[in-house]
């Protein structure tokens, strides 16, 4: 309950995401009607809206982030735990049902809900999206369950709706949710042993909840080249990521969200192509025993299932990172839950059984303690990944953002030198770098940074709108201006692009132009107080007072607590009471 934000999506998904500070019915709205930062997952944004507008608090300054905040971590961090504690009570329900063993269904959702692996999906606030993704997927897994149950054909018609509804609220959280159809395919058959048709016709009414917003996410989402691999290599990387996580379910140590394995890293190295074959020989191992074994082959299925959106048979954007990631197996050791509560209820002395499971149950909780801690602040979040992964390119980075942010730039350029040299192609570092020579007063070396940047490949808009500030600060406004006008061009329903353009316009003494896009920006974003301020110091160098005393009051009552919002205010009335005078 005492951690706090990191620097790692964070600041965009919540602390710094213009439809949440604060959120308002015409902001959320806005989520539901298009997709934000490649990816439409409106109603998890919803539900972070909800937490948001009962945890503000007065802006202030996060030292550990280098960034103000206005919101309470803790109120993020108290839903998060709930709902994992709620979807390990669905796991227990759901175990039970399927198998009606008690005991099997409390191993299973002990093991669901303290494996250390589980720590990233908890721990992390923007990752609320996959747990309560999770939640309406076990309650849509509980609901088909019971629809099997011999119910009446009414009844079980009415379940297998609800359930498919549920399917589609787990896809509107996260899309990795695509699998659940497979998972229905899996209990069908080994549990209730339903005839095929039957099967086919419920795999296909979720797959109606499922494909469509499969279609949205690939249209929505680019897929960075670092996260491309080719046709054949793909088989060889999903082999790998099973084998990844079953090692990392054995040994759930050195945990960290960024472990490199990406597409190019894995296949430049021999052994990449021969890792699949554990996972591939115990797989076949359960399905030959699926007549006596049928809970250890299930579990088999469903830890393919859920991880199948994510093994990399389909390139995805975080492969740019690495193709594993322990949130990724949030829901997949249900299904290494029930392999552990079949093997301890088939073992020939049970008794001993039961007290391994129960030391297992303890070493993993005491695990799951251990790895939270690394979560509480985030320059210790990004020490503890760079100890993990001494290569991780992002991890130096944002540490540099944070030392920046505090102005100690020689710790910063420090770790952003750090950062390109374990991942040169990272445009953000060398614009980062650029910012830091600036505010070290050495131009050649900032302008140096800068031709290394734009020389990348692969420029994002954030990459562009972060160029334009840094040259801004250099005092090349024509050239600030241009990139910022690409970013905007590249996704110009973006409130943060439009801002910055705008601001940019405005400190050029384009007014007009800069009244043009904070009204677009004000528009898109109406709660973005900034949008506001800015809209009313154009107004003023404009000599519309009036119009900026509004904006400013707007501004005030979104950011009650801003001083400078307040001074501006205070300084337009005080000049229409001057001209009155």
């Amino acid at each position: 309950m005492s951690a706090g934000f990191v620097l790692f999506d964070d600041d965009f998904q919540v602390y710094a995401n213009p439809f949440l500070n604060p959120p308002t019915f015409q902001s959320v709205g806005r989520l539901w009607a298009h997709a934000y930062q490649q990816l439409y997952v409106p109603l998890a944004y919803s539900i972070l809206a909800a937490i948001a507008g009962v945890a503000r608090t007065p802006a202030h300054l996060d030292t550990s982030l280098g960034a103000a905040v206005s919101l309470d971590p803790m109120a993020f961090h108290l839903v998060s735990v709930a709902l994992h504690a709620l979807n390990a009570w669905l796991c227990f329900s759901l175990v039970r049902h399927l198998t009606g063993r008690t005991r099997a269904a409390w191993i299973c959702a002990l093991v669901f809900a303290l494996h250390p692996l589980q720590v990233e999906s908890v721990a992390w606030i923007s990752e609320l999206r996959g747990v309560t993704s999770a939640t309406f997927a076990l309650l849509a897994l509980n609901t088909f369950v019971l629809s099997r149950r011999g119910m009446d054909q009414v009844a079980s018609r009415g379940l297998l709706a609800l359930s498919a509804l549920l399917v589609g609220c787990a896809m509107l959280c996260k899309p990795s949710a695509a699998a659940l159809p497979l998972v229905a395919v899996a209990i069908d058959r080994v549990v209730f042993r339903t005839a095929w048709r039957r099967t086919v016709v419920a795999a296909a009414i979720w797959s109606a909840a499922v494909v469509p917003l499969i279609c949205i996410t690939r249209s929505t989402q680019s897929i960075p080249a670092a996260a491309q691999s080719l046709s054949w290599q793909r088989p060889f990387i999903a082999g790998d990521a099973l084998a990844f996580y079953l090692f990392k379910t054995v040994v759930p140590i050195n945990l960290c969200v960024d472990y490199g394995r990406t597409p190019s890293w894995l296949m430049s190295r021999g052994w990449g192509y021969l890792t699949w074959i554990v996972p591939a020989g115990l797989l076949l191992g359960a399905y030959l025993g699926r007549r006596r074994r049928p809970l250890t082959w299930l579990g088999g299925l469903l830890v393919v299932a859920f991880l199948l959106p994510t093994l990399g048979l389909v390139p995805f954007a975080y492969q740019a990172y690495s193709t594993v990631a322990d949130r990724y197996a949030y829901l997949a050791l249900i299904g290494v839950g029930l392999v552990i509560a079949d093997a301890s209820e088939a073992a020939e002395r049970p008794t001993l059984a039961a007290r391994g499971v129960a030391i297992a149950v303890v070493a993993l909780a005491v695990l799951s303690f251990t790895q939270s801690r690394h979560w509480l602040t985030s320059p210790e979040f990004l020490r503890h990944t760079i100890e993990v992964n001494p290569a991780a390119g992002f991890a130096y980075n944002n540490l540099g953002d944070t030392e920046l942010a505090n102005r100690d730039l020689s710790a910063a350029l420090a770790d952003y030198k750090s950062s390109i040299t374990r991942d040169p192609t990272r445009a953000k570092a060398y614009i980062n770098l650029a910012e830091v020579y600036v505010g070290l007063g050495q131009p050649a070396q900032a302008e140096e940074a800068v031709g290394h940047a734009v020389k990348m490949p692969e420029m994002t808009a954030d990459d562009l709108t972060n160029l334009g500030i840094v040259l801004m600060k250099m005092n090349q406004p024509d050239r600030a201006l241009e990139v910022l006008s690409r970013a905007v061009q590249i996704d110009p329903d973006s409130p943060t692009y439009l801002f910055n353009q705008a601001n940019a316009l405005s400190a050029a003494g384009q007014f007009q132009k800069a009244e043009a896009v904070f009204r677009r920006c004000v528009q898109v974003a109406p709660s973005l107080a900034g949008a506001h301020t800015g809209l009313g110091i154009v107004l003023a160098e404009t000599h519309r007072l009036a119009e900026a005393v509004s904006e400013f009051r707007m501004a005030v009552s979104l950011q009650p607590n801003d001083p400078a919002a307040l001074d501006d205010l205070k300084r337009a009335e005080a000049m229409i009471q001057g001209q009155g005078d």
